[in-house]
């Protein structure tokens, strides 16, 4: 990196270096060191739905993920053996090269109560208990997992709101193929009848979600104490504008208490996505969206 940036520093023209890694800044520190007010980041996530809507079927993207590699296979067989490849070489070679001095067994297994937590509150001592390391260790191993872009912690939300609320973040694999493959689901009829089919669901719309919104809008979740929740809360500047509920279901209701929690945080738009064709109005201030239309949140 010095190297570079006295090149940089010879003619300040934007765009002349593009460098390229797996894992978040907080990872690579030394570009932050190096490169300061000379480097701009941007998150590449694997393919989303909208990008490749033209070459796959939304079934195949979910079930596979969006890794070029994983989608794009052959066949179902060969996508979950990428997949299954990809999983071992990041344990073995990539997380101990970004600094990760662990027990690549010990951080499969991590990874893999991750993923049957998938779209639950992460209960940091039961992980520890499980696998017989401190809560502090497993803090940092699941650190490592965010800043390499494989987990994603959704934050509830919490300001100015006077009930008492959840606190504690709820835990998703970002990419729906490695979820598959770590719960070892290895085709759609699979999908369709396992447990986690709802997690899986929720894990793919918010990931589209995510990869979509524009600079500055920030994601979380709503849960009381008493139980009145919603999947999703997106807030530009941190200010709740649109409140989501994914279900995988083709008749949505609106229950009791994404009511509640729409009148909590006085959202402007509410919506229900469903794996439906076209959304539609499902009552005055709340509309059923179909997964195929996820930009509609966001105009």
């Amino acid at each position: 990196f010095p190297v570079i940036r006295a090149l940089i520093d010879r003619n300040r023209r934007p765009g002349r270096y593009i460098i390229l890694g797996s894992a978040s800044p907080e990872l690579i520190r030394d570009t932050s060191e190096s490169l300061a007010g000379r480097v701009a980041y941007l998150e590449l996530a694997p393919f989303n739905w909208q990008e490749v809507q033209n070459v796959v079927d939304y079934r195949a993207h979910w079930l596979r993920g969006g890794f070029p590699e994983s989608l794009l296979a052959a066949s179902d067989a060969l996508s979950f053996e990428w997949r299954l490849n990809f999983i071992q070489s990041y344990l073995e070679r990539d997380l101990p090269l970004l600094g990760l001095n662990a027990d690549p067994m010990l951080i499969r297994r991590l990874w893999m109560m991750t993923a049957h937590l998938n779209g639950n509150l992460l209960n940091m001592g039961m992980l520890a208990g499980s696998l017989g390391i401190s809560n502090p260790t497993v803090r940092r191993y699941l650190d490592f997992l965010e800043s390499a872009y494989l987990i994603r912690r959704l934050h509830p939300y919490h300001f100015n709101i006077k009930k008492r609320l959840v606190k504690t973040p709820k835990i998703y694999i970002r990419d729906t193929g490695i979820l598959h493959s770590l719960l070892n689901i290895g085709d759609m009829q699979q999908l369709l009848g396992h447990p986690a089919l709802g997690g899986s669901w929720e894990a793919y719309i918010i990931q589209e979600i995510a990869t979509r919104i524009p600079p500055h809008t920030e994601l979380f979740f709503y849960r009381t104490q008493d139980g009145t929740e919603a999947d999703l809360v997106i807030a530009p500047g941190g200010i709740p504008k649109i409140l989501v509920e994914i279900k995988f279901t083709s008749t949505p209701k609106v229950s009791k208490g994404f009511h509640i929690a729409k009148t909590d945080l006085k959202t402007e738009r509410n919506f229900i996505v469903c794996p439906v064709d076209t959304g539609y109005p499902l009552s005055e201030d709340t509309s059923v969206l179909s997964h195929l239309e996820l930009d509609h949140l966001l105009r």
